[in-house]
């Protein structure tokens, strides 16, 4: 093998690694939501918090790592965060958790305060599928409920 044929073998991989990686990152089908199961908007709720995502139109699951757009992905929980949006790379950390293994419901130890937490959904590269298949909500969170007092007393 000669020099030239040498590098032009390694120019037609990267070449088409190139022109893949340049397509624009895709989102999920028109009409495909994610949303809050629980809590509700507004509400007030004691740590540790319980939230339980839904969706529709998609296919929440262990998404493959590195498998790209479509209609398959795992939900991420952004907290004091908006939405993500599409193809941009959600990171992990303490305010941005992923549920990569498909899970559909945690406990969330969050101390007293308010708080806005938004569901994001990505794919298997930890990108966003857009702000279209995102959901927002407000929480209160308190260390218990206050007793309610009956009226007159």
């Amino acid at each position: 093998m000669t020099r030239i044929s040498k590098a032009m073998s390694w120019c037609v991989p990267l070449a088409l690694l190139a022109y893949a990686a340049s397509f624009p990152a895709r989102s999920c089908d028109p009409g495909a939501r994610v949303f809050f199961v629980r809590p509700y908007h507004k509400s007030t709720v004691v740590t540790p918090v319980r939230v339980m995502f839904g969706s529709e139109i998609v296919e929440v699951k262990a998404a493959p790592a590195g498998e790209q757009g479509g209609n398959v992905g795992h939900y991420d929980l952004l907290i004091n965060e908006s939405a993500v949006p599409v193809g941009v790379a959600i990171p992990a950390g303490p305010q941005h958790l992923r549920f990569d293994g498909g899970e559909t419901e945690a406990k969330l130890d969050l101390p007293p305060g308010k708080y806005k937490l938004t569901l994001q959904f990505a794919d298997g590269q930890n990108k966003s599928h857009g702000v279209e298949v995102s959901a927002s909500i407000e929480i209160t969170v308190v260390d218990r409920i206050p007793s309610r007092v009956p009226a007159g007393t």
